[in-house]
């Protein structure tokens, strides 16, 4: 969890029932300094930044193209959120914190400092990166199917008011 996101700033994250953070705008302004500096183009809905928080933990900010502000597209973030928050994996992006200031929509992640994996599986030539083995494209699927079949049923056990301290392994 993110020991310290005010750069300076009294404003003070919130911490909602789902255990992530609500973070302010301005905030967040602060701890990527300038909207220039770009992690990547962003995939999907928006742009993403690189950030660092005061305790330099470095972070990615996906912020939502206000051009494609609509249900659709909210849906999908309270969708990105909800199932983020529900489904951890070792493999998979940790959702830190948003922010809903308004029309503005910002998803606040760890920062992934090899890329995201399209980067090497698909563009390896573009980025200068070595080709994945076969082998590792084997486990990186193998668990690509895992992440599906745990969140598809996290999900149906949530529909069905399954929690996680019902479940007995």
């Amino acid at each position: 969890m993110l020991a310290s996101v005010g750069s300076g700033s009294s404003e003070s994250p919130v911490i909602n029932k789902s255990g992530n953070m609500i973070i302010s705008v301005q905030v967040l302004k602060n701890v990527t300094k300038t909207s220039q500096k770009k992690a990547r183009s962003g995939m999907g809905f928006g742009v993403v930044y690189k950030g660092q928080l005061d305790d330099s933990t470095k972070i990615a900010v996906k912020r939502m193209e206000s051009g494609v502000i609509c249900n659709k597209a909210l849906d999908e973030f309270e969708s990105k959120i909800s199932i983020l928050t529900k489904v951890g994996h070792k493999h998979l992006v940790l959702l830190l914190g948003y922010s809903t200031q308004g029309l503005k929509r910002i998803l606040v992640y760890e920062y992934m400092p090899q890329g995201e994996l399209s980067r090497h599986l698909f563009h390896w030539k573009n980025f200068k990166l070595e080709p994945l083995s076969w082998k590792r494209r084997l486990i990186v699927s193998a668990c690509i199917c895992r992440l599906r079949l745990v969140s598809s049923l996290c999900l149906r056990m949530l529909d069905l008011g399954i929690l996680y301290g019902d479940i007995e392994l």
